[in-house]
């Protein structure tokens, strides 16, 4: 039974236990209710907070994508093996590329290439060495070609340690970095002028720092210091170290303290140096916008002035004296011209009185209206402490005239002020009334000479112009393939035109007729063909009229005679054109025939007779006077100049020849010449009237072309189209001012007489005003053939000259030399431009290639540039030794550059290399040593050059 009770109660126990269990449990899972609810109040109250933030990060992240794409500078990112992974769309406004241009290419590609290299290593120097940002610029090449420069930077972002891409801003600073340019150049230009200033020159800041020093200041005050080493002190200290140099140092330091206080300019004030120099100092307070900013000091040594003046006070003290007791008239006068003291022999000179004078305004007093100008030029430079001579006309008391010499010089006080002036007055009324009556006599024979002069002058230029297009157009004909018939008459108008362009340059100089300058050039010719070409001319122009031309000549006349063929061609044009201009009607007939030979010269005489109006028996003797006409009684009257018979009989007599004429009245004139030749055995080259090619690489050669004439602009652009260059045409000089002050021109072909501004003027203006052709070759394309007007060419600055008319070769050869080319390509070579040769003698070369390129055959136009030089521009060069002496570079420069091309023009290419050594070195600031030793080399070549010169000079004026 206790077993029994024992397991009830256990029971019991079990039942309580598992009845409390279950309670347990039912409380648990009460829990685990309540907690699930809980968590998922939770789990719901966190999705929303996670919703919110990604919420609240899509409007932050769009927010700052907005703040990126607004901004103006250029945001990407590249990865750290350079390729764009992101870039915002600025890129396209600042550099014209679009995102999806940009985002996958490698950042280098857009650097320009002298800057790829160096950019790649620093950022890959700056991923290397884990650098958190860095900054640098750079240019790079935009969509449409532009260059841009970018500084930007760059920022390195990690991940656990490792960079994983580079985040960059840049930003567009080309203005910045074009004011950097623009800045440093005006710094540089600024250094520049000051350190070559002919001043000693100090700049200091407000701290009283040195900015700025040239090396002029620093010989000055021998500091032995260089302007570099300047910068950066402090003046004032300076000042203690320099003080010694000074007369009163103590005086200098106050000075330059109470200069400073003050800040207003002084300019020229006077300092005395212990070695007892002069410097004369300017103080210049520098004020931007109203502050203090620094000043500047100039600095320049007046040693050799102040003594100079000093020499002059102490010498109007000593001689004051001395000219109290001359007899000549003495005045003094004080800068208003008001009279200080008359002497007695200067009243006696003009009428007054000491005591009327004293006082009285001189100017107003004694001179005419017309001579005031010239005393207040005077009275200009005695206020400048300088003395002169001049002549003037005085009035005396009682209204007469009397002309004195006036003597004038300063009178200087002890600080050096001119105060005074003294007059020593010399009487000269006679003398001057003696010279008005030879300046009348010189001024009418001037005027006629002038009148001569300006008739020949305008012959030659009015008859060149037209006769330039003629020949050049005849030229450009020969270029058509013509017809043999066509042929034919261009050659007769070729040379008909080469005659009379020889007439021209040879006879229409009339100075050179009367000085016996015609030169006789000797060389091989078809006497028989120049006589048929004379005869077809006057066929062709007789054609409609009743009269013949007949030639008639001897049978034993037969090859070619050494002779002028020039001046015979002259002399035949000039007689049968005489005749025919008297021939009516009926026959011209020329007869020439084999005289007689003696030795080896062969006398031919030329027989022109007409059967014309007929010369007077009494008017016989005025045919061969020049500027002389003679007028029939039937009123005939013939236009020319009258110098046609009296350059012919010249001619005939300068070759040894003689000349007669005979005549009837009303039965027609006979003129019998006769001539000395030469038989030759050499052959004639005949003309092919070929045009030579350009050298192919003068096709980017620019010539600006100044002429006037219709005509010829015609004949010059046909020619510079056929040689394929670039050109301009200016009508006048000043369309050719306005042109060259626009483009660069590599030559310039300038006429001479042009309306507007001629030819003169427009060269000055070029070269004498701040354009692209300051330098630039010019060449005169002058119709005169007057030796000054080539000589004025050369004076305002040309380089060369070509005289109207000329070939088309001759051109194209001036234009190859200026532009240092030679052509290869020339069609047509002659076998005397094909022969290089150089004359020798004692070491000296001239240049034949150079001399034929320039002059062909013209060999008066050779002798006349010849002799020009000799005469007019090799004194010239004896002033590059004092301007190296006075270390002048800037005048050494420009004269080293208006001498060289003259040098070419004779041959002397060695020495204008040479020349154009020094005019290079004289560009930099140059040793003196080493110049003065190139000048010496220069000097000792051109004294040897000169016997050479003279010597073909002889050579050319014998042919």
């Amino acid at each position: 039974m206790e077993e029994i009770e024992k397991l009830k109660r256990q029971i019991e126990l079990e039942k309580q236990a598992h009845q409390q269990t279950e309670i347990i449990l039912e409380k648990k899972a009460l829990e685990l209710y309540e907690t699930s609810e809980q968590l998922q109040l939770l789990n719901q109250n966190l999705e929303q907070q996670v919703k919110n933030a990604v919420d609240e990060l899509k409007k932050t992240e769009k927010r700052y994508r907005h703040l990126i794409e607004s901004v103006q500078d250029i945001i990407y990112k590249i990865s750290t093996d350079g390729f764009f992974t992101y870039v915002n769309p600025v890129i396209k406004e600042r550099l014209g590329f679009s995102e999806d241009e940009i985002i996958g290419r490698h950042f280098s590609t857009l650097v320009l290439p002298n800057y790829q290299e160096a950019l790649i290593n620093f950022y890959a120097e700056m991923v290397q060495n884990k650098e958190e940002s860095t900054y640098n610029e750079f240019p790079i090449k935009a969509k449409n070609g532009n260059i841009v420069w970018i500084g930007q930077n760059v920022r390195r972002i990690e991940n656990d340690d490792e960079s994983i891409e580079l985040v960059a801003v840049a930003r567009d600073i080309t203005e910045r970095k074009v004011t950097e340019d623009i800045l440093r150049a005006t710094q540089a230009r600024f250094g520049n002028l000051i350190s070559n200033l002919q001043k000693g020159v100090l700049v200091e800041d407000e701290n009283h720092t040195i900015i700025l020093a040239n090396q002029l200041f620093c010989d000055l005050f021998n500091t032995n210091l260089q302007p570099s080493d300047l910068a950066g002190v402090n003046c004032l200290s300076l000042a203690d170290k320099i003080q010694g140099h000074f007369k009163d140092p103590e005086h200098f330091l106050n000075r330059v303290n109470e200069v400073l206080e003050k800040r207003e300019i002084v300019v020229d004030e006077r300092i005395e140096m212990a070695d007892g120099r002069i410097i004369e100092r300017d103080y210049i307070p520098i004020f931007i916008e109203g502050q203090y900013r620094g000043h500047l000091y100039n600095f320049s040594d007046v040693t050799d002035k102040y003594l100079a003046h000093e020499r002059l006070r102490k010498s109007e003290e000593k001689y004051r004296g001395i000219l109290d007791n001359m007899t000549l008239g003495l005045l003094e006068v004080d800068n208003n011209h008001k009279i200080l003291r008359a002497y007695d022999r200067f009243c006696e000179m003009l009428g007054y009185t000491n005591e009327e004078l004293v006082g009285q305004n001189a100017k107003e007093l004694f001179l005419p209206e017309a001579e005031t100008d010239i005393v207040d030029e005077r009275q200009e430079e005695r206020e400048k402490g300088e003395a002169s001579s001049y002549e003037v006309c005085l009035i005396k008391k009682d209204g007469t005239p009397i002309w004195v010499l006036i003597s004038g010089a300063p009178i200087i006080d002890e600080h050096g002020d001119t105060v005074a002036s003294m007059g020593i007055h010399y009487d000269i009324t006679e003398r001057k009334l003696l010279e008005q009556e030879l300046e009348k006599a010189k001024e009418v024979a001037e005027e006629a000479r002038q009148a001569e002069k300006q008739f020949l002058a305008n012959m030659s230029h009015e008859i060149r112009t037209p006769l330039n297009a003629i020949i050049g157009m005849t030229h450009l004909m020969f270029d058509t393939r013509p017809t043999n018939e066509q042929f034919e008459y261009l050659d007769i108008l070729k040379t008909s035109a080469d005659f009379l362009h020889s007439l021209i340059s040879d006879l229409l100089d009339m100075a050179k007729i009367e000085a016996g300058r015609i030169e006789i050039h000797k060389h091989p010719f078809d006497l028989v063909g120049l006589l048929r070409t004379i005869q077809r001319v006057f066929q062709i122009k007789l054609d409609s009229s009743p009269v013949e031309i007949n030639l008639l000549t001897d049978v034993k006349i037969t090859g070619n005679y050494l002779g002028d063929d020039l001046l015979l061609n002259q002399i035949l044009l000039n007689i049968i054109g005489n005749a025919e201009k008297f021939t009516e009607h009926g026959s011209i007939d020329v007869m020439v025939k084999l005289l007689k030979e003696e030795d080896e010269t062969c006398w031919i005489e030329f027989k022109i007779s007409d059967t014309g109006i007929g010369i007077p028996a009494d008017k016989l003797d005025l045919i061969f006077q020049k500027f002389k006409q003679v007028d029939s009684e039937q009123g005939h009257k013939h236009k020319g100049t009258g110098l046609g018979l009296a350059i012919t009989k010249q001619l005939v007599e300068l070759q040894g020849g003689s000349i007669l004429v005979k005549s009837r009245e009303g039965d027609g004139t006979t003129f019998t010449v006769t001539l000395p030749f030469q038989r030759s055995k050499n052959e004639v080259v005949k003309n092919n009237h070929v045009i030579k090619e350009a050298d192919r690489s003068l096709e980017s050669c620019k010539i600006l072309v100044a002429e006037d004439n219709a005509m010829n602009q015609k004949y010059i652009s046909s020619l510079l189209n056929k040689w394929h260059f670039t050109y301009a045409i200016a009508s006048d000089g000043k369309k050719a001012v306005d042109k060259a002050s626009k483009e660069r021109f590599d030559i310039i072909l300038m006429d001479i007489q042009m309306p507007n501004m001629d030819g003169y003027e427009a060269t000055i203006t070029i070269r004498n005003t701040k354009n692209p052709n300051q330098d630039t070759p010019i060449i005169a394309l002058t119709a005169s053939a007057m030796l000054d007007q080539k000589n004025k060419a050369f004076e305002v600055g040309m380089d060369n000259f070509v005289t109207k008319p000329f070939s088309p070769n001759h051109l194209l050869s001036v234009i190859q030399n200026y532009v240092n080319t030679k052509s290869e390509y020339a069609v047509m070579v002659t076998e005397e431009e094909s022969t290089v040769t150089k004359t020798y003698e004692n070491n000296i070369f001239l240049d034949n290639e150079r001399l034929t390129d320039l002059y062909g055959d013209d060999r008066e136009y050779a002798a006349d540039i010849f002799q020009t030089f000799l005469e007019d521009v090799l004194p010239d060069f004896q002033e590059i030794s004092n301007l190296i002496h006075q270390q002048n570079w800037e005048a050494l420069r420009k004269l080293a550059h208006k001498l060289k091309p003259t040098l070419g023009m004779v041959g002397l290419t060695e020495l204008e290399q040479s020349l154009i050594g020094i005019e290079n070195q004289a560009k930099e600031k140059p040793e003196y040593e080493s110049l003065q030793y190139m000048w010496s080399l220069f000097q000792v070549k051109l004294d040897e050059s000169v016997p050479v010169l003279r010597a073909e000079l002889d050579k050319l004026l014998a042919q």
